[in-house]
């Protein structure tokens, strides 16, 4: 949104090639979805032997050529018109955001303490250990493998076990059973500061919606 409020202020200064500049948008990969899954394995096991605990790869984003004629008057409308965008948008709604940060953080904890969740990591860590890889929690097990630029044939192979293990003692069923459930608690007691949170969001949605269908036109007063 931002990005197009300032290619429209460009082009109305003068700069009609303009197209945003910095570095391209990354290209998204094949499946975007194919994430890893952290710690519970759900994405199956084709997906664990091909990429471990990493991520999908991603085309490197390149610069964008400069623009002919850049130069200070250039800068100086670029300047200007970020500025313009940024005053056209606002900010965007704060206190419900740092709310539901906090309630999701505070969810994440309950749900690690919960008895539910600690039996069936013991349970996952046993599965584990019996396939020959010594793993306690599940985050730290993902996390462990993260720092390599390529996953290793030990990652693929701790990876399968974990989908398998998993999958075994039903982990990943427990575990968003009860986050789910704690979430669901938060909301009953907070409904009040999340329904206008909520409103906040959808007012600055309709704003923005309207900004980038006159986004050609001159800022207001």
């Amino acid at each position: 949104m931002r990005n197009a409020l300032v290619v429209s202020c460009m082009r109305r200064a003068g700069y009609t090639a303009f197209s945003g500049d910095g570095l391209q948008t990354p290209q998204a990969p094949d499946n975007a979805t194919a994430l890893p899954a952290g710690a519970w394995g759900y994405l199956g096991p084709e997906i664990a032997g091909v990429q471990g605990f990493h991520p999908p790869k991603r085309t490197a984003p390149r610069p964008v050529t400069p623009p002919v004629g850049a130069g200070e008057a250039y800068d100086s409308t670029r300047v200007d018109c970020d500025r313009q965008a940024a005053e056209r948008l606002g900010s965007p709604p704060g206190p419900g955001a740092e709310l539901l940060g906090r309630l999701f953080d505070e969810s994440m904890a309950a749900t690690g303490r919960d008895t539910r969740v600690t039996a069936a990591t013991r349970e996952w860590s046993a599965c584990m250990a019996s396939a020959g890889f010594q793993a306690d929690d599940p985050a730290a097990l993902a996390e462990r493998f993260r720092g390599g630029p390529d996953p290793t044939p030990a990652e693929l192979a701790t990876a399968r076990a974990d989908v398998d293990c998993t999958g075994r003692t039903g982990l990943a069923a427990i575990w968003f059973t009860v986050l789910a459930g704690y979430q669901r608690q938060q909301i009953d007691r907070n409904a009040q500061a999340l329904n206008a949170h909520r409103d906040a969001v959808r007012a600055q949605d309709a704003k923005l919606t309207r900004l980038l269908t006159t986004a050609d036109a001159p800022p207001g007063p």
